[in-house]
């Protein structure tokens, strides 16, 4: 176990290329085939509803940017950082339809301004990771292209999953409450990944937050699968 540095990173050929992280590309994948079977089972429900149908995006943009970003990972000695930024910008938009769907279960006059909220929030950040991109040298610390995507997640899910999660399984579900759970959940990922706790070298901090990621997911299809359970019942 290594604390407060990094194991160095697997290195490993494949058909002539030189490659980087499979243990990051393989957390990745898993992460994307858990999206896209959660994101299917989404299907049966209303996709006229906006919670669901958002939340639905949300498995597919999440799985398919977490993936690109594990691929990210591989070619490295390829592309460099060029090869993040694809999926740094859809982890930020991914929050984004979060925030949509729990801000749709809101009956009262916030409705629309939280809407209008939650999309100045998406461009403003949109527009500081491509401002990193173009003008911070990430040579030195690579983790400055993960802040504001970071800051971004940490504020919508507080918000969304934290407070409306809370707030629902108290007047909607009960099971909104694994919303709040996931929140919680998360907790440990970020003391990993801030104080560089790394278990092995084939498992590391970011390996950690990606099995995290996985448990998170399920959170989430649990409490939306209470609520159209519910719906079923009132129909």
């Amino acid at each position: 176990m290594l604390i407060g540095k990094d194991f160095d990173k697997i290195e490993f050929s494949f058909f002539g290329l030189n490659l980087l992280e499979p243990n990051a590309f393989i957390g990745d994948s898993i992460i994307l085939i858990t999206a896209i079977f959660l994101a299917s089972k989404l299907r049966r429900f209303d996709m006229s509803n906006p919670f669901f149908k958002n939340w639905r995006y949300f498995f597919l943009l999440f799985g398919c940017g977490m993936f690109l970003g594990g691929v990210g990972h591989l070619i490295f000695n390829y592309f460099g950082f060029y090869g993040k930024y694809i999926p740094w910008l859809m982890g930020i938009w991914a929050v984004y339809f979060i925030e949509k769907a729990m801000i749709s279960l809101l009956k009262n006059n916030y409705k629309v301004l939280l809407n209008k909220v939650i999309l100045f929030k998406l461009f403003l950040f949109l527009s500081l990771e491509i401002f990193v991109f173009c003008f911070i040298d990430m040579s030195e610390d690579h983790s400055i292209g993960l802040r504001v995507p970071a800051i971004n997640s940490t504020i919508g899910f507080i918000f969304s999953l934290g407070f409306l999660g809370y707030k629902f399984s108290k007047e909607i579900d009960k099971n909104f409450i694994y919303f709040l759970y996931s929140v919680l959940l998360m907790i440990p990922s970020g003391i990993f990944i801030t104080y560089k706790i790394n278990i092995h070298p084939w498992f590391d901090k970011n390996d950690f937050g990606h099995l995290i990621l996985v448990l998170t997911m399920i959170f989430f299809y649990r409490a939306i699968k209470s609520y159209s359970d519910i719906i079923l019942k009132e129909n």
